[in-house]
C-alpha cells in the first residue's frame, strides 16, 4: 500500500497489519504519529516537521514538503562552497521523488568535498610491531615478557582513517541502503563508496558529536554537516524474521533553522556577528539554562536575539505560543527586542507586538518558501535589513 501525505497532516484510516504496524512505530517515533481509531485494524499517520518516506512490510508512507523541491535544494546547499550547486544542476525535475532528490544531493556534495583525494591525518596506533615503531609499551610489555618478539608500540600514523572520513563513508553506505534508490543513485553510491577503501565501517551512532572545522578540513565542513544530516533521517530496523523497515526522513525545523542563520549570518557579517545557538543562563545563579536559535552581536555586545520556527501551530485558545521562549531570552539578555522568523504558521501572529510595562517588541516576519528561488533570495535580503535596522536601534522599545 502507499500513502501519499503532505508535512503537518494526516491521513484517512489506512488499514495496516500488525507486523507492518510494529515495523512503522519502530522507525516512526517522534517523526509520524500512529494513532488509533474504532477499527483495531486501521489507523491515522499524523505527520510533522519530518519529511521524506518510510517503508514497512505492507506500506509506503511517502511524505511531501509544501515548499518546491528547488528550495528545498537551496535550503541543503546554504554555505556550500564552489558553483554548480544551484538547484537546475542537480537533475531532479520539481516533482522528482524526494528521497532520490536528497540522496543525489548528498553524495554529490561529499563526492564534491573529496574529489581531489581523501583528507588525511595523523591517528595513534597501538599494535604489536617486530621492529619497534614511535615509542616501546614497556608497561605492557612488562606484563607479559614473552612477547618480546612482537614488542607492543604505539606511534602516530599518517591515514585516511580519521573521523571525518569515518563520517563521510558512513552516510554513503546508510544512503544506498534505500531500498529503491534509482539506478544511477545506486551506482554514483557505490563508486563514491570504493573512494574509501581503507576507512573503517563505523555505526551512525558513532558520529552523533560534531567533529571541530578547522582549516585543515573546513573544504569537508558543508558535507560533513549534510552527511550528518542522512545520518539523523535514514535508519534500518530489522524486525522478526526477514522483515525490515526503512526510513529516509529530512527534518525540516532544523533544516528551516540552520539555513536561515547560515544567510542571515553571511549578509550581516562582519558589521553584525550571528552565533548559533548558543548557551545563556536565565538566573543569576546559573542555574537554568537557555538556547536561543541565534544570537545576534557587535563585538561582545548582544544585539538581538531570535528564534526560527519552521511551522507555527496553534493551540485550543488561540496562536502559536512560540514568543513566550522568545519575551525569556529578551528578558534575561537586557534586549529591547526579539525576533521570530517561520516559513507558515496555522494562524499568522502579529508583525509587532509590545510586552505590557516592559516595553520589549516581538517581531514576527514570515518567510514564504513557496515563492521562486529568485524571490526568495530578496526576502532574505529584505529580512537581513530589518535584522539589521532592529540591532542599530530604529526599533527601540517603547516607554
Amino acid at each position: 500500500m502507499d500513502v501519499d501525505l503532505l508535512e503537518h497532516a494526516e491521513s484517512a484510516p489506512v488499514r495496516l497489519p500488525r507486523e507492518a504496524r510494529k515495523a512503522l512505530m519502530s522507525v516512526a517515533h517522534g517523526r509520524v504519529d500512529i494513532r488509533a481509531t474504532a477499527d483495531p485494524d486501521r489507523v491515522v499517520l499524523v505527520t510533522g516537521s519530518w519529511v521524506g518516506a518510510i517503508s514497512v512490510p505492507g506500506l509506503t508512507l511517502r511524505i511531501r514538503p509544501s515548499a518546491p523541491m528547488e528550495n528545498l535544494f537551496t535550503m541543503f546547499s546554504a554555505g556550500i562552497p564552489g558553483e554548480g550547486w544551484g538547484s537546475d544542476q542537480i537533475g531532479w525535475s520539481s516533482d522528482a521523488d524526494l528521497v532520490d532528490g536528497v540522496a543525489a544531493f548528498v553524495l554529490r556534495s561529499i563526492d564534491e568535498a573529496t574529489r581531489r583525494g581523501l583528507l588525511h591525518g595523523y591517528v595513534s596506533v597501538e599494535e604489536d610491531l617486530n621492529l619497534i615503531r614511535g615509542r616501546l609499551l614497556v608497561e605492557q610489555l612488562a606484563t607479559r615478557p614473552w612477547a618480546i618478539a612482537q614488542p607492543p608500540c604505539r606511534y602516530d600514523d599518517f591515514t585516511a582513517n580519521i573521523p571525518e572520513n569515518k563520517l563521510l563513508r558512513c552516510a554513503v553506505r546508510q544512503v544506498l541502503t534505500w531500498p529503491t534508490l534509482p539506478p544511477v543513485v545506486r551506482r554514483d553510491g557505490l563508486r563514491l563508496l570504493a573512494r574509501f577503501d581503507g576507512v573503517d565501517d563505523t555505526d551512525a551512532r558513532a558520529h552523533r558529536d560534531k567533529i571541530p572545522v578547522t582549516r585543515l578540513n573546513e573544504h569537508y565542513g558543508p558535507s560533513m554537516d549534510l552527511a550528518r544530516m542522512a545520518l539523523d533521517g535514514v535508519a534500518i530496523r530489522h524486525m522478526e524474521g526477514d522483515q525490515s523497515a526503512h526510513t529516509f526522513l529530512v527534518d525540516m525545523d532544523d533544516l528551516f533553522r540552520r539555513w536561515v542563520t547560515t544567510e542571515i549570518s553571511q549578509r550581516l557579517w562582519p558589521e553584525i556577528v550571528v552565533d548559533e545557538q548558543p548557551e545563556h543562563s536565565l538566573d543569576v545563579h546559573d542555574q537554568l539554562q537557555f538556547t536561543p536559535d541565534m544570537l545576534l552581536r557587535r563585538g561582545s555586545r548582544a544585539v538581538l536575539v531570535g528564534d526560527v520556527v519552521y511551522h507555527l501551530g496553534s493551540t485550543p485558545s488561540g496562536p502559536s505560543t512560540d514568543y513566550f521562549p522568545l519575551l525569556t531570552y529578551a528578558s534575561a539578555l537586557g534586549l529591547g527586542a526579539g525576533m521570530l522568523v517561520y516559513a507558515q504558521a496555522d494562524e499568522p501572529p502579529a508583525p509587532e507586538m509590545v510586552v505590557r510595562s516592559i516595553g520589549t517588541r516581538l517581531i514576527s516576519v514570515p518567510l514564504r518558501l513557496s515563492v521562486p528561488p529568485a524571490r526568495l533570495a530578496g526576502s532574505l535580503d529584505t529580512l537581513a535589513e530589518l535584522v539589521r535596522a532592529v540591532a542599530a536601534g530604529a526599533l527601540a522599545p517603547a516607554r
